[in-house]
């Protein structure tokens, strides 16, 4: 077995390995050091002969040499990097295992979480229907109470001007007064009705006792009705330029594409 694979296992009773604790990249460096020495060191020297070239390539027999010296050194880089294949693929193996027990076990969560998101999601447009209507109808009674009590500042600033034309003594005057305050506090009230009248609805979201956040991320899409309609502009590997188009330049109208909007629950933590 090679080394590296044993350098995955547990040591056995008498072993002489290092005390745990150690960096696996520094030994990794010091195994592939010390197994490929003659490498390192012809690397060295074929690097250090790099500076004994002439400089500049004035004959034919430099030029020769040097033909002969690259070949050398190209030989070499092809034989480390068989070398470095060799020796990644372990890791390469290795890797393939890691991902695949981690997906393994947050695909099969995922797929018994589906339902339970569907559940949700369910109860939320639920929510959010209730809180629909809800909103429709504190809007109505706002927009009804708004028209009143302007009426009612039109009515009594109409009073506070009569008055104030025909007052006669301090008691007419007070009255105009008090009809102009009148007025104006009914003005303020109308001003905040007409707010909540024109005020927008929120997104519907659910709150977890722990901080989480459940809510819906609507997104745009697209099918395709008939190919040979769609523009030769779209046409792409993928249909690339059709999702950019649709996302970030906002079209909604491309012949032989049917674009709709789709929405998705999901879940944010604290």
């Amino acid at each position: 077995m090679d080394q590296l694979a044993l350098s995955f296992l547990p040591p056995g009773i008498g072993h002489n390995q290092p005390p745990e604790g150690i960096d696996p990249i520094e030994g990794l460096n010091a195994r592939l050091t010390a197994n490929h020495a003659d490498l390192l060191t012809r690397f060295c020297d074929l690097e250090l002969a790099c500076g004994r070239v002439p400089d500049p390539i004035a004959s034919e027999e430099d030029a020769a040499t040097a033909t002969d010296f690259i070949a050398q050194c190209q030989l070499h880089i092809k034989g480390a990097e068989r070398e470095h294949r060799k020796e990644k693929e372990l890791f390469l193996r290795a890797g393939r295992s890691v991902d695949a027990f981690f997906k393994r076990r947050s695909e099969k969560l995922n797929s018994a979480l589906a339902p339970i998101m569907a559940r949700l999601k369910v109860y939320r447009d639920w929510i959010a229907e209730t809180e629909r209507q809800r909103y429709h109808e504190a809007r109505h009674r706002a927009e009804e109470e708004a028209r009143q009590v302007l009426a009612e500042a039109e009515a009594h600033r109409a009073t506070a001007e009569h008055l104030a034309r025909a007052a006669e003594s301090f008691e007419d005057r007070r009255a105009a007064t008090q009809a102009l305050r009148l007025a104006e506090e009914a003005s303020e009230r109308a001003a905040i009705a007409g707010q909540v009248a024109t005020a927008p609805l929120g997104p519907t979201h659910i709150r977890g006792d722990y901080g989480a956040t459940a809510y819906v991320r609507r997104s745009w899409t697209f099918e395709i009705v008939d190919l040979d309609q769609v523009p030769r502009a779209y046409m792409s590997l993928d249909l690339v330029v059709v999702r950019e188009a649709i996302t970030r330049d906002g079209v909604r109208d491309i012949p032989g594409l049917r674009i709709f909007q789709t929405e998705a629950l999901r879940v944010r933590s604290a």
